[in-house]
């Protein structure tokens, strides 16, 4: 079994600033992944979704917000028969992000995802059978990278995840708990807009007091007067 990624792309949104990070402000994102597999049998598989998520940054680490994904996973067999699960998901999730040392370029944060999710399978337009809901808990972990005007490009390589499944017609449910960290690769865009708090640089702790003590520095190196000299003729 052949597997080819095409796209994994996210699309999100900038702030005016040059920082990604702004406090009071609102994070928009969104992704879109796909993948093929095409089997030995001439059968072809394509699992692909789409998120979008929308959240406030109260404060410089952290975010809350909601996000929702739709999803599919069908396959097309040898005589065009095609056999599709339907998935979705509705919920909420907090970011903690944080810069790397005094950088204004790179920064890390975690993700944590909290939904209730469900879906459907569909076949050839058919009536959709084997119904299911259940609950998503998941904590993934990402690289950030600022550039161009607060544009960011996040990175990760997975994560954490734990399902609770139940179907219609089947009395236990199923719970699942995923460990893909180190197994997946994630790209995408984000971007904050500002929502009326003054956009300013990056300051470290440290930085006033560094201010304070050059404009003092500043006033002791300005010529001081000259005292006026007595003349000659009032020593005589």
């Amino acid at each position: 079994m052949k597997r080819l990624i095409l796209a994994l792309i996210s699309a999100g949104t900038l702030a005016t600033s040059a920082n990604a990070q702004e406090p009071k402000s609102v994070l928009l994102y969104g992704d879109l992944n796909l993948q093929t597999v095409r089997n030995t049998d001439l059968s072809k598989n394509t699992n692909w979704d789409a998120n979008i998520g929308l959240g406030y940054q109260f404060n410089r680490n952290w975010t809350l917000g909601g996000n929702i994904m739709w999803g599919q996973d069908a396959t097309k067999s040898a005589a065009s028969i095609r056999n599709t699960d339907n998935m979705y998901r509705l919920g909420a999730f907090g970011r903690w992000s944080h810069y790397i040392g005094r950088s204004e370029t790179f920064f890390y944060y975690c993700q944590f995802d909290f939904a209730y999710q469900g879906g459907y399978h569909t076949n050839e337009g058919n009536p959709a059978t084997a119904k299911h809901s259940g609950i998503y808990a998941g904590f993934t972990p990402a690289l950030g990278i600022n550039f161009g005007k607060a544009l960011c490009l996040n990175v990760n390589i997975g994560g954490l995840g734990y399902t609770t499944d139940k179907f219609t017609d089947v009395a236990n449910a199923t719970n699942t708990f995923a460990f893909n960290f180190g197994h997946s690769f994630g790209l995408g865009l984000s971007k904050n807009f500002n929502t009326g708090h003054k956009m300013h640089s990056h300051h470290e702790p440290g930085d006033e007091v560094h201010h304070r003590k050059m404009d003092a520095d500043d006033d002791d190196a300005a010529p001081k007067a000259k005292k006026k000299e007595r003349s000659r003729d009032d020593d005589e």
